[in-house]
């Protein structure tokens, strides 16, 4: 699709619609000299990490140098940066690391991103306190693997006392934290969410399968039973807590009876939000090079998995009824004239 686009918008600058054609991003970067071979139209690449090269990439363009490649993965993510607030101005995303340095047999992330790198928390509180007085209310951590937030740059995981500080700002209301790996969630994190009442009893956790052999292929760092104790103890210190995840079926070695023992878990464990996607074999990854199930199968799989999770949901969401709940404002719906948002969950 990204190619598809790409082709298009060539067409438009060679017809003169366009005065300029950059390409941006991780599959940019990644095929760099494909693109740049195939649609010369395209007259500057950027990579993922060069977004503060975006500028002098576009001043390049119009003073008529083309094809300047950027593509450098800086050693420190870019901060301290005036940021255009896009997500409507009620939450903000603060990116707190970049890169990952786990290698799971399936993603490519670590060589388009490159290794794990935290983002200075002094840096993190300014941006954040920058936000806040926007008038930004929710704020969404995100990186490519939350729970090592730190230990590159101090020695040690300091998420939950990133978490501490960034509750001290007075404006902020929520606080939500995605993409922490089961097996660095520790008892500080735990405490962090369940005694802070900013940080919404919400977690994201990127667990992808519950069969020991497919883990185990992939490369992961937990078993089904280290995932079973993880949750069990989550919903024990927190017990309002909602937890999320993402799962991939079809991956190299999963038979009937691994993707039975996956619904088997989603039964007795009862996620409160699921995503299911088919495996899809990634260029440049081991898996790609392992024998992997049809995609017929592993797409009937997802959709297995999509009508098993919505039961459990339907029961989740039924068990709000008659409750009184906070709600963060979305937007209003002209058409049904009424208002609209989200919970903590």
């Amino acid at each position: 699709e990204s190619i598809q686009v790409l082709i298009e918008m060539g067409e438009r600058r060679k017809a003169g619609d366009l005065r300029a054609l950059i390409a941006a991003g991780c599959l940019a970067q990644r095929y760099q000299d494909e693109i740049l071979t195939e649609i010369p139209e395209v007259d500057a690449i950027v990579g993922t990490t060069a977004i503060d090269k975006i500028v002098d990439a576009l001043n390049n363009v119009l003073n008529g140098n083309s094809h300047n490649e950027l593509k450098s993965i800086h050693e420190k993510p870019v901060t301290g940066k005036k940021r255009i607030v896009t997500t409507g101005g009620h939450f903000a995303y603060l990116k707190i690391a970049e890169g990952c340095d786990k290698h799971c047999t399936y993603c490519i992330i670590p060589k388009v991103r490159g290794r794990f790198r935290s983002v200075p928390m002094e840096d993190l509180l300014t941006e954040a306190k920058s936000l806040a007085a926007q008038g930004v209310k929710e704020l969404i951590l995100v990186a490519q693997e939350t729970t090592l937030y730190g230990k590159d740059l101090y020695g040690k995981k300091c998420l939950a006392e990133l978490l501490h500080k960034l509750c001290e700002i007075e404006d902020l209301y929520w606080i939500r934290i995605l993409y922490c790996y089961p097996e660095e969630i520790d008892d500080e994190l735990i405490a962090a969410i369940r005694d802070e009442e900013k940080i919404v009893p919400y977690l994201d956790l990127p667990i992808q399968h519950a069969s020991d052999t497919i883990l185990k292929r992939m490369g992961r760092r937990t078993s089904n039973e280290d995932l079973r104790r993880i949750i069990g103890k989550l919903r024990s210190e927190i017990p309002d807590i909602a937890l999320r995840t993402s799962l991939i079926t079809g991956l190299p070695g999963e038979g009937e009876e691994e993707f039975q023992e996956l619904c088997q878990f989603l039964r007795e464990m009862r996620l409160e939000r699921v995503g299911a996607f088919a495996f899809s074999p990634e260029e440049g990854t081991a898996a790609a090079e392992m024998e992997f199930v049809d995609n017929d199968i592993a797409l009937k799989r997802a959709e297995s998995i999509e009508m098993l999770q919505s039961g459990i949901m339907d029961d989740y969401n039924a068990s709000f009824i008659g409750k009184d709940l906070e709600i963060l404002v979305d937007g209003f719906d002209e058409e049904q004239e009424q208002f609209y948002g989200r919970t903590y969950a």
